[in-house]
C-alpha cells in the first residue's frame, strides 16, 4: 500500500516542480505563487487587518522612509514586465508612497497596470501620468522625439 502511495507522492511533486520551473512561464508562476503565499488570497479577510493597516499609516505619517520608496519603485519595476508588454517605454517614480507611473502604454493595457499597481502594498496614492496607444509601434518606436524628426526628414 505504501508503494503505490509513495510514487503516486513522487509524480505529484515531479509534476509541480515541471509546472513552476518551466523555463518559459515558471517564472509568472512562481511570482504568483510568492503574492499569494505573502498576502494571502484576493478578498480574504486577513487575520488583524486593520491593527496593520492603522500600524502602517501611522508609521507612514510620522516618518518618510526613502529606503522604503527605493524599494517600492523596484517592485512596481519588476512587476512591470508580467503587467505590460512594453515595459522599458514606463517610468516609475515614488514619493512619500506616492506611485507616479508616466511613459507610454498600449491602451487596452493602462486600466489593468493601474489597478495592479493600486492595489500592491505601500502605495499610498497612484498618478497615472501615461499617455495611451492603440498600436503597439507606437510604443516601441522612439525613445525621445527628436527620434521621430530624424526620421521624418528622410522620406
Amino acid at each position: 500500500m505504501n508503494k503505490p502511495l509513495a510514487a503516486l507522492g513522487a509524480a505529484a511533486a515531479g509534476a509541480l516542480a515541471m509546472y513552476y520551473l518551466d523555463p518559459q512561464l515558471g517564472a509568472a508562476r512562481r511570482a504568483v505563487l510568492a503574492d499569494l503565499v505573502r498576502g494571502g488570497l484576493p478578498g480574504e479577510p486577513r487575520p488583524q487587518a486593520r491593527g496593520l493597516a492603522a500600524r502602517r499609516a501611522w508609521l507612514h505619517n510620522t516618518q518618510s522612509d526613502p529606503r522604503s520608496d527605493v524599494e517600492l519603485r523596484d517592485r512596481i519595476q519588476h512587476r512591470l514586465g508580467r503587467m505590460v508588454s512594453h515595459p522599458g517605454a514606463l517610468r516609475v517614480d515614488v514619493d512619500n508612497g506616492i506611485v507616479r507611473l508616466s511613459g507610454r502604454v498600449l491602451a487596452k493595457e493602462r486600466e489593468g497596470l493601474l489597478a495592479q499597481v493600486q492595489q500592491m502594498a505601500g502605495v499610498q496614492q497612484l498618478v497615472n501620468a501615461m499617455t495611451a496607444h492603440d498600436l503597439p509601434q507606437e510604443i516601441a518606436g522612439q525613445a525621445d522625439p527628436t527620434a521621430e524628426s530624424a526620421v521624418a526628414g528622410r522620406d
